[in-house]
């Protein structure tokens, strides 16, 4: 669980970095899981120019279409079940416990609605990639304007070691927590003062506000690059037609 202290940074901030929130023994679970899937993806295309670095265990190919069913979306047992079909079953009850108690923290400390799972992908980035980097963004613009009443947060978790060679995440954080998200320049933002790289240890998290203007730079090391990062919304995020955006896998038991 947070701190007071640190729910208060993030709220300021935009962002908290979160040194060892994951166990060594966690680390290597979600490590291997997301190998299994890197090497499926890599039997089907390049990682870089067909998913854009991106792996999501349900949309990357793994799963048949059909058992991906409604239940495995939208309640905890169905997405325990079939993400334990991929790897051990503390994965996924590590990723709606561990990560899903301090997004709820984050997300609905004195506010309405459930805390939901949204989504969640590995980044991997291959050695000496210069393409696999991501330009200055927030996460919330992704989403249509409805979908963006809902408050989201991404918690980016690397499973090795991370920094400014190997693709780590720049930072910029909020510029005026009286106004969190609002950023006066639309320019690119590695010219604030506020802006500096994420250099974490394997195991740490940067929880980020959707609002938050962040980016990553290329892996130009000889390793792979991997980070586990699953993203929580408050609330049942749908879009206009009424069908859930993605995931909608409730932290606690909402449904």
């Amino acid at each position: 669980m947070l701190t007071p202290s640190q729910v208060a940074f993030y709220r300021s901030n935009g962002y908290l970095i979160v040194d060892g929130f994951l166990t060594p023994d966690e680390v290597r679970s979600y490590a291997a899981e997301a190998q299994t899937l890197v090497n499926h993806c890599y039997e089907q295309g390049d990682i870089v120019a067909h998913w854009g670095c991106v792996i999501e265990p349900f949309g990357c190919g793994f799963f048949n279409p059909a058992e991906i069913t409604r239940q495995a979306c939208t309640t905890r047992e169905g997405f325990v079940a079939l993400r334990s079909a991929l790897s051990a079953r503390e994965v996924a009850a590590c990723t709606l416990g561990k990560f899903g108690r301090c997004a709820r923290q984050l997300l609905a400390e004195g506010k309405t609605g459930g805390t939901y799972l949204l989504n969640d992908q590995y980044i991997v980035k291959p050695p000496r990639e210069d393409r696999a980097e991501f330009a200055w963004h927030q996460d919330i613009l992704y989403f249509s304007e409805a979908e963006r009443r809902h408050a989201v947060v991404s918690v980016w978790t690397p499973l090795d070691d991370v920094d400014e060679i190997n693709g780590t995440v720049l930072v910029d954080p909020f510029p005026n927590p009286s106004r969190p998200g609002i950023y006066e320049n639309d320019s690119s933002a590695d010219v604030s003062t506020r802006v500096f790289p994420a250099v974490m240890a394997a195991g740490s998290a940067l929880f980020m506000d959707g609002r938050l203007r962040h980016c990553s730079t290329g892996n130009k090391s000889t390793r792979f690059r991997t980070v586990y990062m699953p993203q929580f919304s408050l609330g049942q995020m749908q879009m206009e037609r009424g069908s859930d955006t993605a995931l909608a896998v409730p932290v606690d038991e909402q449904l």
